[in-house]
């Protein structure tokens, strides 16, 4: 099963295995877009993806906290759930790997200098220093739970990712951190992603509120 983005047309799976060993579902997709002159062009499609079992339990607890009320607040707590997750991304058309990390930097510059760690973010830099990423070129952003940011370029999907080996891993919580707000934070570079991903953290909260209803002896 896929999920397809709108603006795109790129599939994604609906549900990824990693080489992480979780099994990671898509909370949705969005279009990421670069104004030249005045016209929006579309770089890459991204989605999202969620150990669902484990981020279900942990939006359940803080919905029946209270928690939620605005789109901000869910992409809040995908952001800070002590799940893993990724960002897959597709490129639809031919990039330059340091335009590509460019792009990033901009959001990403501020939140490093203010967490003292310019480091990890020129380690990421000289990663993409020179690549060429074509169309088709798929992009996986890993937070792992220990914070280590890991890293993979393909060429496709053919085969998927479940036995591949990092192209980079930084140990930084910060730059992991970075990288997801800058995707679904208040400044996002993809703000049609935001609502998406909301919708995407609200069916897992029912989800969860459907195995509490569900399992022996009621909710609990």
């Amino acid at each position: 099963m896929t999920v397809t983005d709108p603006s795109t047309s790129v599939e994604f799976p609906l549900v990824e295995r990693l080489w992480t060993g979780a099994e990671l579902r898509c909370m949705g997709t969005a279009c990421r877009k670069k104004k030249i002159a005045i016209i929006g062009v579309k770089v890459y499609a991204v989605a999202l993806y969620v150990e669902a079992q484990l981020a279900a339990k942990e939006l359940g607890v803080r919905d029946r906290g209270g928690f939620f009320e605005t789109d901000d607040d869910y992409c809040s707590a995908l952001t800070d759930g002590a799940f893993v997750k990724a960002l897959e991304i597709e490129l639809v058309r031919n990039v330059e790997g340091q335009q590509f990390v460019e792009a990033l930097e901009e959001s990403l510059r501020p939140r490093m200098a203010l967490s003292g760690d310019m480091g990890s973010l020129q380690k990421l830099q000289a990663f993409f220093m020179g690549k060429k990423l074509g169309k088709g070129t798929v992009v996986v952003l890993v937070y792992r739970l220990d914070g280590t940011l890991d890293v993979v370029v393909r060429e496709g999907r053919a085969g998927g990712f479940e036995g591949v080996v990092p192209d980079l891993c930084v140990e930084s919580a910060g730059l992991s951190r970075a990288i997801f707000e800058t995707y679904l934070g208040g400044g996002s570079i993809v703000p049609d992603g935001r609502p998406v991903w909301a919708e995407g953290a609200k069916k897992l909260i029912e989800s969860d509120k459907i195995r509490r209803q569900t399992r022996p002896g009621g909710s609990g």
